[in-house]
């Protein structure tokens, strides 16, 4: 079964982060109550579509990046830098033809670390299957032509 857009935009969002910040845990949903410090939760926060001619449609998916912090009075100069190398990573996820742009970004400091969000713009097309023609067959026997 292939994955669907959403999925696979979760999974790059959390690659470009992994690789960004190979030592702080990235977590593929909320951060955990007791959750580790100095640590990341990939959510999506919401799907916007609009249907278009043909099949065609276009979403709008915004997805959550929300850290937390290892220690309270560095946690916002720490979380700021973290916030401001977002906006690079998280600007062009993935790779050959599964490559995603955020059109729209922006965090907001909270006191335990901060919420990052970005906005990605994506138009799926419906995959079209032609019917080729059979062999044709008479009274149950194949015939020759087409």
């Amino acid at each position: 079964m292939e994955k669907g857009v959403l999925q696979t935009l979760k999974e790059m969002v959390i690659k470009a982060i992994e690789k960004q910040f190979p030592d702080s845990a990235v977590y593929g949903e909320e951060v955990p109550q007791k959750g580790n410090l100095n640590c990341f939760g990939v959510t999506i926060k919401c799907v916007e579509q609009k249907p278009l001619l043909k099949g065609r449609r276009e979403q709008w998916i915004t997805i959550c990046v929300e850290y937390r912090s290892q220690t309270q009075k560095r946690a916002k100069s720490q979380s700021t830098e973290k916030a401001e190398m977002l906006y690079d990573v998280l600007a062009l996820v993935g790779e050959n033809e599964n490559e995603f742009f955020a059109g729209k970004m922006y965090h907001n400091i909270t006191e335990k670390g901060f919420c990052f969000e970005a906005v990605y713009y994506v138009q799926i097309m419906p995959i079209v299957v032609e019917q080729k023609m059979q062999r044709l067959e008479h009274n149950g026997n194949k015939v020759v032509g087409y």
